[in-house]
């Protein structure tokens, strides 16, 4: 079968100045042997209309012409390969069937006409009785025997049954050969306009019919003919035909029944239209925006627009499909592509929860048909598909983290999709109402997102490259936090977790409860610090000022002298906090449990850890010089902090003493302060609260007890030095939010916990005292559902009425309706 090229449209389709170039394009376009359209040599009139037709093409729209010819030979080519399979069968069967039928014509078709055997036999007794009746004339008595002529033959008519049984043969073979005509006459060259105005895809899907109604004439009359010879026979018949005949009859009505039904006849479309036009069905999708809208009379599109409606129907459907093709692919090569579809749409997000919330049934029959999802019930087994994908786009991440597998380029759009795809089903899944145990390795998560996070400069945020990518900066922030989620929730990120609240309280020797002892020494080690944090700034800030090399001794000696009290601050400080020792071992131990378990991912999460600045001032004899590898402004070691500190007075003593002039000299005195009062969180830590080990404390409860608001924390804190979030950004936010916070119900009792989120509000609501970093609102809306949550019950503690405090000042300064149901809950 030939191609149906639009000729009419496909006059405009290219600029090319030369006709005969034009010719041929328009020819390849179209599939389709034109014919000759030049004219002879001789005749200058045409080529002269040939000159002027040149002239109506444009040159620029031959991108858009070629865009259109390669649109239409795809559509022409689709249609037409069915057409001609559909028309190839048609003739095949046609010819079989005639051929059947012929046979049986040729012994009815006699019955229509005299049976010369009957006539040679009546011929015969004819000539029997005329002889018979000579011989006795010749006898003795001939003349006696009278002439009797024998009576001439009966008039020929042929039995009504055999009349009726030709007619329905012969009209069931000319209905089969129509059928053939009808398919041979199709498969020619046709223009495309020329095809839809002539209705030729009615007549492709009508010429079946001719097939049909010729098998069932043939049914009828095989019936009537079995009548003649036997009725038992022909009972059994009818019945065989009247069983198939009403399966024909089901397949006609069943699609308007069931839209999803394989069965169809030639005049399904006609009761379709009939059902939609006197009670039609309606559907909606998102196209409609919910509106409910008449279902086309037409059974192909009609069909289509209920498939597509939005139902719990088609949900389950779609997640079978999932299923199944998550079952059937097997290399990395067929399954990336699907991976970076995941994300999708917002329905594609119900069908995945749809898929998570059931057990899945996979096909497992070598009976089933390949290729389709199946609802046989008896055919499944039990099979969870999300686990099964959890471990496919492991092994899918794994050739991401190794260097040597795939090139660069192909390692980060694998990486990439894998991150996307891993958020999008945790969103949809609504984190399993926290618990993600079906979720991606976390060793190898981690990896790929330590992978992407370098390549992607995720902790340039603040001050993104031009290149930066903010839209997937967004998206890997979200992935990581809940990453990070999972693996705070080990057991031995917990146990180091109680063993820092068991030093702290074991430091004071008192007999109670270890989390209040251990509050009373966290607001011990605020004082000092706070003091030795002050009068290290302030040293920091003598220092600082210009001095030129030949004075730096007269700002030492000034230093020293005005700077008094800073120093005897500094060095009462570190004296005092010399019982903090096995307090910091064990906060920088959680540290580094918490860096390990996370595979270093908070590095790259913007405001959650770094490397430790390096302090090149000398130590004294006999002082351990700590070499603590991470610093988490959330989870600082007090005596390590102080110590940093104090080395600033150490420094300055001995320099005043005569050391400085030695070969270490500094270049600058301000080399002699701590590089930890350079770095910005901390600066932010100390400035904003007076109670920052007492939050720690807090803090590290919560770490025992899950990381709920830990992990909060690290999101915010990481929106917010990114000071720039895409728009596309805020949904995924706000589920990332409600994913990691699903399981709040399990932490209503953990006081720690509810002390952390009231420091948190204390640090993100804006008051008209002081001006915080921005925090999206709408952040601070999930925070404070949060704070309803989890402090509803407990008014009469004391960090809940200041909670309350909290969200009453914000609601005066900005009436929020998160902040009034808060404050209704809590009162």
């Amino acid at each position: 079968m030939q191609g149906i090229p639009d000729l009419e449209k496909q006059e405009h389709v290219s600029s090319v100045a030369d006709e005969k170039s034009k010719e041929k394009l328009l020819s390849s376009a179209s599939g389709v042997n034109h014919g000759t359209t030049g004219s002879p040599a001789g005749d200058a009139n045409h080529e002269e209309s040939h000159v002027n037709k040149a002239k109506d093409y444009d040159e620029r729209a031959g991108n858009l012409w070629s865009v259109y010819v390669q649109e239409a030979e795809s559509h022409d080519r689709a249609l037409i390969e069915t057409w001609k399979d559909d028309m190839e069968g048609i003739i095949i069967f046609a010819g079989l069937y005639s051929a059947s039928l012929t046979a049986f014509l040729v012994e009815s078709y006699q019955n229509l006409q005299p049976n010369p055997m009957e006539q040679a036999a009546y011929s015969l007794n004819q000539s029997v009785a005329l002889l018979e009746q000579i011989s006795q004339q010749l006898g003795p008595n001939g003349n006696q025997i009278p002439i009797s002529m024998p009576e001439p033959p009966p008039p020929f008519a042929p039995q009504a049954s055999d009349v009726r049984i030709n007619v329905f043969r012969f009209m069931s073979l000319v209905f089969s050969l129509a059928a053939a005509l009808a398919a041979t006459i199709v498969q020619q060259q046709y223009l495309y306009e020329g095809a839809v105005e002539w209705r030729m895809a009615v007549v492709v899907d009508d010429v079946p019919a001719l097939i049909h109604v010729s098998l069932f004439l043939f049914f009828i009359g095989l019936s009537d003919f079995l009548f003649t010879i036997n009725p038992v026979v022909a009972v059994m018949t009818i019945l065989m035909i009247a069983f198939c005949g009403a399966l024909y009859i089901w397949s006609m009505i069943a699609p308007v029944v069931y839209a999803h039904s394989p069965y169809q006849s030639p005049t399904s479309g006609m009761f379709w239209w009939l059902v939609q036009t006197f009670r039609g069905r309606r559907h909606s999708d998102r196209s409609t925006y919910g509106e409910k809208r008449l279902v086309s009379t037409n059974m192909t599109d009609g069909r289509v627009e209920l498939a597509m409606d939005e139902s719990d129907e088609r949900k389950k459907r779609d997640a079978r499909a999932i299923c199944w093709v998550i079952d059937n692919l097997t290399e990395d090569s067929e399954l990336e592509p699907f991976v970076a579809g995941i994300p999708g749409s917002d329905w594609g997000k119900d069908v995945w929860a749809t898929v998570a919330q059931s057990q899945t049934l996979l096909t497992k029959s070598s009976e089933d048909l390949p290729g389709y999802p199946s609802d046989d019930v008896t055919s499944f087994t039990h099979h969870d598909t999300v686990y099964d994908l959890s471990g496919r786009m492991t092994r899918l991440l794994k050739t991401c983290t190794d260097s040597g597998i795939l090139t660069e380029l192909a390692r980060r759009k694998r990486a990439r999709a894998c991150i996307d795809a891993a958020l999008s089903l945790v969103l949809s899944m609504n984190g399993m109402n926290g618990e993600w145990e079906w979720f991606a390795d976390g060793e190898t998560m981690a990896q790929a997102l330590v992978y992407l996070g370098g390549i992607e400069k995720i902790n340039f945020w603040a001050n993104p490259p031009a290149e930066f990518d903010g839209a997937f900066a967004a998206r890997w922030t979200c992935m990581a936090v809940m990453a990070t989620r999972k693996m705070l929730q080990q057991q031995n990120v917990r146990d180091v977790a109680d063993i820092v609240v068991r030093r702290l309280a074991e430091v004071s020797g008192e007999q109670r409860p270890p989390d209040e002892v251990a509050a009373k020494t966290a607001g011990i080690i605020d004082k000092y610090v706070k003091k030795a944090w002050y009068a290290a700034k302030s040293l920091h800030e003598r220092l600082a000022e210009e001095s030129e090399p030949e004075k730096m001794e007269e700002l030492l000696t000034k230093v020293m002298a005005d700077g008094k009290e800073d120093l005897a601050a500094l060095d009462y400080s570190w004296n005092v906090l010399g019982w903090a020792e096995d307090v910091d071992h064990s906060i920088m131990e959680l540290v580094d449990i918490i860096m390990e378990s996370t595979g270093n991912i908070l590095l790259h999460l913007p405001g959650a850890a770094m490397e430790w600045p390096v302090d090149r001032r000398k130590v004294p004899d006999g002082l351990d010089d700590i070499n603590q590898r991470w610093l988490m402004p959330q989870l600082l070691p007090p005596q390590l902090l102080t110590q940093r500190l104090w080395l600033c007075s150490w420094s300055l003593t001995l320099s005043a003493s005569g050391w400085g002039s030695g070969p270490v000299q500094p270049a600058t005195l301000v080399e002699l302060s701590a590089p930890e009062l350079q770095v910005p969180q901390l600066q932010k830590l100390m400035n904003n609260t007076d109670a920052l080990y007492r939050n720690q404390l807090s803090r590290i409860q919560d770490l025992r007890d899950g990381a709920l608001v830990y992990t909060l924390e690290l999101f915010v804190t990481a929106v917010r030095t990114s000071r720039y979030a895409p728009p596309e950004a805020r949904p995924i936010y706000v589920s990332t939010l409600r994913t990691i916070t699903a399981d709040w119900e399990k932490h209503r009792n953990c006081l720690g916990t509810q002390k952390c989120l009231v420091a948190l509000l204390r640090d993100i609501l804006p008051t008209g005292e002081k001006q915080v970093d921005v925090v999206p609102t709408f952040i601070i809306d999930e925070v404070l559902n949060l704070a309803r949550n989890l402090l509803s019950g407990n008014s009469a503690d004391t960090h809940v009425m200041e909670a309350v405090t909290l969200i009453n000042d914000y609601q005066l300064l900005y009436p929020n309706e998160a902040a009034l149901e808060a404050l209704q809950a809590l009162r």
